[in-house]
């Protein structure tokens, strides 16, 4: 009984399963398409020439595309689709001119020089300081009366009523005696202008030549006081006229170099400097065209403006 239960089963007739054998030869189909596609791959990986069929490449790869390496081209409205080696050459070439410009700058800023416009000390005599124009008004009509050059500056939320100058302390001196007698309490000052430092780079050369201009006016006063001190009695109207000349020159050197200013931090700058150069141009014309040589005492007065608006015009720049 045991032996005819262990072997009935081998004279039964097997069923046939199509399901399986459709399952096995559609995986058979897959397995060679795989293996046929990959050989043709294969094939035109070999035998293509990439230099001269880039875009046929990409056409025939296009499936192998990172969806995330897609770039607009702004050029049209198409969408091209480079591979990876592709946007990463672009990106480090975008890096490299991005850490050259970056050099460059930082290589301008760190070449930085600095022009000096010099600073001067000028004596005076100072003969009065007044909150109120009736007795700043008063003061300088008894000056004016007596010849005595003079002009008003504001230090310090007082009018500073000055008289005579020089870069020569004792020139200055000199009058003080006289200008006692109208005023006894008259004594002498001395106004400091400080030193100007104007840092600049390479793109805004023309900083170093307002500067030279600027000090080619400190030295063109220099030269008017030093004349007047010495030929008070016997100016010349010719030689005079040549130094108001040169300051005019010097003044349209000045004046070109500083209409180039275009950068905002120097705005105020460029405002206040032009506004000083036009206040000195209506002196100058306040001259005439003839030195009347009996009355020095009115040109000192000019030049006694001229640089207590200097003055200032410095101390504005420095409190901006």
């Amino acid at each position: 009984m045991s032996n005819k239960k262990i072997y009935k089963g081998l004279n039964k007739r097997r069923r046939f399963h199509p399901r399986k054998y459709i399952t096995i030869i559609l995986c058979m189909a897959l397995i060679i398409g795989y293996g046929y596609k990959k050989i043709k791959l294969d094939e035109v990986f070999k035998n293509i020439d990439i230099s001269k069929n880039v875009s046929s490449l990409v056409n025939k790869l296009y499936f192998w595309q990172d969806p995330a390496s897609e770039i607009f081209n702004l050029a049209s409205t198409s969408t091209q689709k480079i591979d990876n080696s592709s946007q990463k050459n672009v990106t480090d070439k975008s890096n490299e001119e991005k850490s050259q410009k970056s050099s460059t700058a930082d290589n301008s800023s760190t070449n930085t020089e600095v022009a000096v416009v010099d600073g001067i000390d000028v004596y005076l005599i100072q003969v009065g300081s007044f909150d109120n124009n009736k007795d700043l008004n008063k003061i300088t009509a008894k000056l004016k009366e007596n010849k005595i050059p003079n002009s008003s500056i504001k230090i310090d939320g007082a009018n500073k009523v000055q008289a005579y100058i020089s870069f020569n302390e004792e020139d200055v001196r000199n009058n003080l005696e006289k200008t006692k007698k109208i005023v006894d309490d008259a004594f002498l000052t001395k106004l400091e202008i400080p030193v100007l430092s104007l840092e600049y780079t390479e793109e805004y050369s023309y900083i170093k030549d307002i500067a030279d201009n600027l000090n080619s006016l400190l030295k063109n006063y220099e030269e008017e006081s030093n004349y007047l001190n010495k030929n008070k009695d016997n100016l010349d109207s010719g030689e005079y006229k040549k130094i108001l000349t040169k300051r005019e020159n010097i003044l349209d050197k000045l004046e070109n170099e500083v209409n180039k200013i275009n950068y905002k931090e120097l705005d105020s700058f460029k405002t206040n400097l032009l506004s000083y150069t036009s206040q000195i141009r209506d002196n100058i014309s306040k001259y005439g065209d003839k030195i009347d040589t009996k009355n020095e005492y009115k040109y000192e007065t000019l030049l006694i403006s001229s640089i207590q608006m200097y003055y200032e015009f410095i101390n504005e720049i420095k409190a901006a």
